[in-house]
């Protein structure tokens, strides 16, 4: 179940509950609340303590109406709807390719106040996790996961890591244009070649596409950042488990231990299902 969590003042908690009331919530107690009521497919408690949680699938329509209603909005920064776009894992040897692309409003933007909206390289691996979970309940989006099998295969297909990432860019983009309508796009550059562009053409996906270097300041762009980040976590986590191996995330010296470790425990074989072969660091690690 989608799950929602901010902390409120007294006074906005006030505002919510009479909110509530108006729109027609059925009240019912609970311990340590202020107030509990469930209605329009959402559940909500408000603690003494001033946490707010709310459930249910009815969370995007009740954080623009009843929280929009109950409590002041912060100044949007974004001057128009966009499409933001950004990928992790490119520099790591263990785990898998994301890509990921967002819908971001300046009317939606002032409700994700409580989410970091920064490059999700500034953020703790928890704090990515816990702040794309949130923003995956309210925005548009997609992640396209690629793991290293699947990876592997396509590099020796594109013969190229940017024409990859265009490939790949230009897919999520061209799925959050449909889901939302948006049509302007900013994506971090990686190339100074129109890669992107051409993919988007090919596909003929109508969208205006900029794309420039430091452009996770932009909190559309750091929204996908915040996304691409987490599904590259999650990924290695799920390839930890699945063969019962450590391993280290990026491309420096824990990663030739874990890599060595790896080949010594499972054989060179395992390095197929788990890591881009086309680092310079399989050799180094003796693959």
């Amino acid at each position: 179940m989608n799950t929602l969590v901010l902390e409120l003042n007294r006074a906005a908690a006030i505002a919510l509950r009479d909110e509530l009331e108006r729109a027609g919530y059925e009240f019912r107690e609970v311990d340590h609340a202020l107030f509990a009521a469930k209605g329009e497919h959402v559940n909500v408690v408000c603690y003494t303590s001033g946490k707010l949680v709310v459930q249910g699938k009815g969370i995007p329509d009740f954080r623009l109406q009843r929280l929009g209603n109950a409590m002041p909005r912060p100044k949007a920064t974004l001057k128009r709807a966009l499409i933001g776009a950004d990928e992790a894992g490119k520099g790591d040897y263990f785990g898998p390719l994301v890509v990921a692309a967002c819908a971001l409003s300046p009317e939606l933007e002032p409700f994700l106040d409580e989410v970091p909206l920064v490059d999700s390289k500034l953020l703790s691996d928890g704090q990515a996790i816990t702040a794309a979970d949130s923003l995956a309940t309210v925005l548009p989006h997609e992640v396209i996961v690629i793991g290293p099998r699947r990876y592997n295969e396509l590099y020796e297909q594109f013969g190229n890591l940017n024409k990859l990432l265009a490939w790949a860019h230009a897919r999520a983009i061209a799925a959050v244009a449909q889901k939302s309508g948006v049509k302007d796009v900013l994506l971090d550059q990686f190339t100074t070649q129109p890669l992107v562009q051409h993919n988007l053409d090919r596909a003929n996906v109508d969208v205006n596409l900029e794309m420039r270097t430091k452009a996770e300041n932009n909190p559309a762009v750091a929204a996908a950042s915040i996304l691409a980040r987490a599904g590259f976590l999650k990924g290695l986590k799920r390839l930890e488990q699945e063969f019962g191996v450590r391993l280290a995330k990026g491309a420096g010296s824990p990663v030739l231990k874990a890599g060595r470790e790896l080949i010594a425990a499972k054989g060179r074989r395992m390095l197929d299902d788990v890591a881009k072969l086309h680092f310079k660091t399989t050799i180094d690690i003796g693959g």
